[in-house]
Formats: C-alpha cells, structure tokens, sequence
C-alpha cells in the first residue's frame, strides 16, 4: 500500500483545528448562512463523530481524485468535526459573528429611511 494515501500520519495542533474552525465560520458568516448553519449544526451535533466517519468512507476515497491539496484539505475538515468539541467551538464562534453583525448600525437610503442590509444571495437579487 502507498505511504500516506490517505494522510493518516497528518497531526492536527491545537491551532491548526482553530484556524479551521474559523476559516469555516468565517465563510458561513460570509454568504449570511449563520441561522441555517446554527440550526442545523444544532440538530446534527449528536451525530457528529458518525458523520465524520461515513464522510472519510464515502467522500475521502474521491477527493484526492480531484486534486491532493482538495483531498488533504477534506480529510483535515472531517478529522476536525468529527469532535464533538469542535463542533460547539464553531456553534459559539457563529453565534458570536451573528451577535456582532446585529449591534451593527442599518444603512441609510437616499430617502431618508434605513434600510436592512442584504447579506448572502439575496444581495444579488435588486428587488428583495
């Protein structure tokens, strides 16, 4: 068998699976997924550890067919989740990022009035 097909000799720091946590709340933040994301990393969190392994026995196999760096990425993002602490360090740093985009002040419009700011999709679409 080839040595380190599947990056099982990859050790993950503390740091390491922080910085992947927040690169991963940071883009659900990004597209204005936070609620969608909160509730349903909420109802799936017992399941975490069982995820983690169906998705290295499903998806790991595949990933490095379309490219290693995607592969070695993929396999790092389940390894993190798959803990049941991680899963709550990024339920409470979304939280946290949802909390400071509410205290944020709403835009003005040119009539005078304020406006909510479009986040996610909906910023693409003019008449929502």
């Amino acid at each position: 068998m080839v040595d380190g097909l599947f990056w099982e000799d990859i050790e993950l720091t503390e740091e390491d699976e922080e910085e992947v946590i927040r690169k991963t709340a940071e883009v659900i933040h990004r597209f204005g997924l936070d609620a969608a994301a909160i509730l349903m990393i909420e109802s799936i969190k017992p399941l975490a550890y069982i995820g983690g392994q169906i998705g290295r026995f499903l998806i790991s196999p595949f990933l490095p067919a379309i490219s290693e760096d995607l592969g070695r990425k993929g396999d790092i993002f389940l390894r993190v989740f798959e803990k049941r602490e991680n899963v709550e360090k990024l339920l409470k740093l979304l939280e946290e990022m949802a909390g400071e985009e509410e205290g944020k002040p709403l835009e003005t419009s040119e009539n005078g009035g304020e406006e909510h700011r479009k986040r996610g999709w909906r910023r693409l679409i003019p008449f929502l």
